[in-house]
């Protein structure tokens, strides 16, 4: 966003712009037709002959190039008498547009980017869903462009809806009436850092300490309900309030769209299923799920990351995204810290709020050195500051995985340090507290700050591991935590044979599939009922399928009641032995020392 300009501009738009300085919208909604939306803006009154007309190329919270100028068509600009000006396109993103001083009026037409195959397919979260009648998914910089010039004008939007269609936003909305809604942002990157679904209103607003949260959900078969999805965010949202010591903000939108797995494109590899966070909102494209219990997981886990955005980069971020450049966005090297801090947040606070098990946490850990190694080793400074370019943004994902380990062993080394008396949430809640949402750090400088704020040995860690590109050292610090950590390691293991387990929605029952010779002669569609006479539910079935079928190493002999043409049968005797290579073996030592025993216990939470 250009920010300089010369003493006569500034005295013209003194005199001229008054007349009309803000962006007046308006949006369709009642007349869709082929996934789109038509868009007229009247614009604020310009300064120059010339004007650039853009749509953002980046978008903050997704660190790669977008070009949502590609889903704009037909856009045509008019004088005041209704005269259409030149306009020139200039790349996917920008209009240039002539006699710009005598412009008064936009028009173009909005493609939405869930349904339709494309190249580089936009990530959903971030992108735009247009169906009449039944929602719009307005990720605001997907619709509304901005001139160079100008990004910091207030915004108004009068959006004509069905009358059924309610606004899901942290926005300011104004009702006029049923079918008219006109919502108000600051400037741009307000406007872009709030998204809004319209759709048939369905929420549930609870608080959390002196936070509201309000719950949005949309489902394509209506299978999830919002009253669902809150009950599953208030021991989440309660973790996070005594996590905090009381969250830093008042309120906070948590937007869901649910969407039918067997119709989306996203089971055909287009885009993903995911969130994009926000300051003071996350919008989540999600899949329905027939088994509560792995909904719930889902839900939460998502939520978690997304809502710690509130501590970073909310309260903690560096220049580069307070002024974000959404037309030649620079990009800060502390990736490491936004990403994958809050990854590893996001599992610790549920960690130590029961939300989660020990297994649970350190299983999710070993997912990500198993995942991790798929990018191999390289700096993440480097490759947060050079995301954009193609050979770094393959390597992006790995902010969750080797980010949140970098985040686990920053917390260790911090604990062990200072013999106990910070840890990684003290250092970046101090960090955050000096900062705030309104300061912005320099990027050059955050770790000497962070050294400064936690102790001097972490600064090896950081060259090391964050500026230089060493293997993560796994052994050394799972053992201070009491766990055995391995590259590889042959451990035996029981097993009944190759077969795979469904549920059968219809019957409401988990049923045997892909079934090959075995043990214990199950056969295809047996409907499983119990194993070892605990009867298998949506609730445990995850865990007794890990123990007996998956990743059993103490069960040589197991009994399976199946339920065969109507009658019900016992299937029981020993099951096949191996020896398994497991790959990045992580277990917990039989017999800890104190200070392991301490220091897990210091993980956990406990005093």
């Amino acid at each position: 966003m250009l920010k300089i300009f010369a003493f006569p501009i500034l005295l013209l738009l003194c005199l001229t712009g008054f007349a009309q300085n803000k962006y007046e919208y308006a949006v369709d909604l009642l007349n869709i037709r082929n996934d789109q939306v038509e868009v007229a803006l009247k614009t604020p009154a310009m300064s120059q002959e010339t004007a650039v007309f853009s749509f953002p190329k980046a978008i903050p919270g997704s660190y790669a190039r977008k070009d949502f100028g590609r889903f704009i068509d037909d856009l045509k600009a008019f004088d005041k008498n209704g005269k259409i000006l030149k306009v020139t396109k200039q790349g996917p993103n920008q209009y240039l547009i002539k006699n710009a001083l005598k412009l008064a009026r936009i028009t173009y037409r909005v493609n939405d980017t869930f349904d339709q195959k494309h190249a580089d397919f936009i990530f959903q979260p971030g992108g735009s869903n247009i169906e009449a009648g039944i929602n719009v998914v307005m990720n605001n910089h997907a619709f509304y462009g901005y001139f160079e010039h100008e990004s910091k004008l207030p915004f108004e939007i009068t959006v004509t809806k069905p009358t059924v269609f309610y606004a899901a936003t942290n926005l300011n909305v104004e009702h006029p009436s049923p079918e008219t809604d006109i919502i108000k942002a600051p400037n741009y990157v307000y406007l872009a850092d709030n998204p809004v679904i319209y759709a048939r209103p369905d929420t549930t607003s609870f608080y959390a300490g002196k936070t509201k949260i309000n719950v949005f959900v949309y489902s394509a078969t209506g299978k999830v309900k919002s009253a669902q999805v809150a009950s599953y965010l208030k021991p989440l949202a309660a973790a996070l309030d005594k996590f905090f010591n009381g969250l830093p903000v008042k309120s906070y939108q948590f937007l869901y769209y649910f969407d039918d797995p067997e119709k989306a494109l996203t089971e055909k590899n287009e885009g993903g299923y995911g969130a994009l966070e926000h300051n003071y909102s996350s919008l989540y494209y999600l899949p329905e799920m027939a088994i509560e219990k792995r909904l719930v997981s889902m839900v939460n886990d998502v939520s978690s990351h997304e809502f710690l955005h509130i501590l970073t980069p909310l309260n903690l971020h560096s220049d580069e995204i307070e002024n974000f450049n959404f037309s030649a966005p620079q990009m800060s090297q502390h990736l490491w810290l936004y990403e994958g801090v809050t990854e590893y947040f996001s599992h610790l606070v549920q960690l130590q709020t029961g939300v989660k098990t020990q297994k649970a946490f350190f299983d999710e850990m070993r997912t990500k050195i198993n995942t991790s190694e798929e990018y191999g080793d390289f700096s993440m400074t480097e490759m947060s500051k050079r995301v954009m370019e193609d050979s770094f943004q393959k390597k992006y994902n790995s902010v969750y995985d080797r980010g949140a380990l970098i985040a686990f062993m920053l917390d260790l080394l911090i604990r062990e340090k200072t013999n106990g008396e910070k840890d990684l949430k003290q250092v970046i809640t101090t960090l955050a507290q000096k900062y705030g949402p309104n300061k912005p750090f320099e990027d050059d400088k955050l770790f000497g700050e962070f050294i400064a704020a936690s102790h001097p040995d972490v600064k090896l860690f950081i060259d090391s591991y964050i500026i230089g590109a060493q293997p993560l050292p796994y052994q050394e610090f799972f053992a201070k935590v009491g766990y055995e950590y391995a590259s590889k390691k042959n451990v035996p293991v029981y097993y009944p044979g190759r077969m795979g387990i469904k549920f059968d929605d219809k019957n409401n029952a988990f049923v045997f599939v892909q079934v090959e010779k075995n043990a214990l002669d199950i056969k295809e569609d047996d409907v499983l009922k119990s194993i070892n006479n605990e009867v298998v539910t949506a609730d445990n079935i995850d865990r007794l399928h890990e123990k007996y079928f998956s990743k059993n190493t103490t069960d040589p002999k197991i009994t399976v009641t199946v339920i065969r043409g109507g009658s019900e049968m016992i299937l029981k005797g020993a099951i096949y032995t191996a020896e398994l290579e497991v790959k990045n073996y992580l277990e917990p030592l039989k017999d800890m020392n104190t200070q392991q025993v301490q220091m897990l216990d210091s993980i956990k939470g406990k005093k």
